[in-house]
């Protein structure tokens, strides 16, 4: 991350302004939705409705606090930084979803690079491409985690399931992610 900053300055400093986020492939506009139960961290292995439908967010959802519906939300971040407190508060033992859908112009093979320190779930076109039930470790970075994955021709839908825990010390606080979708070679 400091090479891209110092890169992205130095390209400034020169006049040639730098949409980081787009360059680098970060997903910035999403739809969320939550809060859903997480208590005693259960949650990451029950399956909530917006795992169970194509189309998730054409309808509302019982959630935790009973019926909740998908807000839009988007970050400007310039590393694509999704802080899921901003829409939904400093809650513990939840769990939300995020939603977007990303045009290929061809069917490929790409990597989705996402960085959390909360656990997560991540599905491209309702199917599962990886889980990872672990709180808290380390800090959240670009690129923390590369999986290979397949894009349809045309529209794909991405599902994360993001999860906190019941943690309250100061570093557990951040819920939060961040996604880009690479070719191979991380372009």
């Amino acid at each position: 991350v400091d090479q891209i900053e110092s890169a992205c300055k130095s390209l400034e400093e020169l006049g040639r302004k730098i949409n980081l986020a787009k360059r680098m492939g970060f997903l910035t506009d999403w739809k969320v939705i939550g809060p859903f139960d997480n208590t005693s961290r259960n949650g990451f292995n029950i399956p909530y409705s917006p795992e169970k439908e194509k189309n998730p967010t054409q309808k509302a959802h019982s959630g935790k606090n009973g019926p909740t519906q998908w807000q839009t939300f988007a970050t400007s971040n310039e590393l694509g930084l999704l802080d899921l407190n901003q829409p939904f508060g400093h809650i513990k033992e939840v769990l939300c979803y995020a939603y977007t859908e990303f045009q290929s112009p061809d069917k490929q093979i790409v990597q989705f690079r996402l960085g959390s320190k909360n656990a997560w779930k991540l599905w491209v076109n309702n199917d599962l491409v990886f889980a990872r039930d672990e709180y808290h470790r380390g800090a959240t970075r670009v690129d923390q985690f590369i999986l290979e994955g397949t894009l349809q021709k045309g529209t794909n839908r991405i599902l994360v399931k993001i999860c906190q825990n019941e943690q309250t010390e100061s570093w557990t606080k951040q819920w939060e992610f961040c996604l880009r979708v690479t070719d191979p070679s991380g372009t």
